[in-house]
């Protein structure tokens, strides 16, 4: 069995609670799924500590090559949440409406829907917020 057959066995879950530590230096406790190819194995994830505030994010090396170079990073800070989401705006809105994310789970974490989450006055927003960076 290759990776990639390994990988596609997975069930991919939008959240959840680290038993190991990772290769970052942030004091991990979540990791949060928002984008994951299981043909690729391209991701993003983002780390949080244990009051659940972002650590930063972290992106696949085949993502991290699809970045504008002045931009070209495998870890970003918990303020470049924008920029990321900008970039990768229709494989993470595709992934979160799929069925690997639950409805219910998402409005537990956010308090809003998924459509109120990917709104254009939330796509704004986040067009607000990257010339503030």
């Amino acid at each position: 069995m290759t990776k990639k057959t390994q990988h596609r066995d997975l069930q991919i879950t939008f959240i959840h609670q680290f038993k190991r530590s990772t290769r970052t230096e942030w004091p991990d406790k979540f990791r949060m799924c928002w984008y994951f190819n299981p043909e690729t194995l391209d991701y993003i994830y983002e780390h949080k500590d244990e009051r659940f505030i972002t650590n930063g994010f972290v992106l696949s090396d085949g993502l991290v090559q699809q970045l504008p170079d002045e931009f070209r990073k495998k870890y970003f800070a918990p303020n470049e949440r924008c920029l990321l989401f900008l970039i990768f705006e229709l494989q993470i809105v595709q992934f979160i409406n799929s069925d690997e994310v639950d409805d219910l789970e998402f409005e537990n974490v956010f308090g809003v829907s998924k459509n109120r989450y990917f709104s254009p006055e939330a796509i704004d927003e986040w067009t607000e917020q990257i010339d503030l960076l």
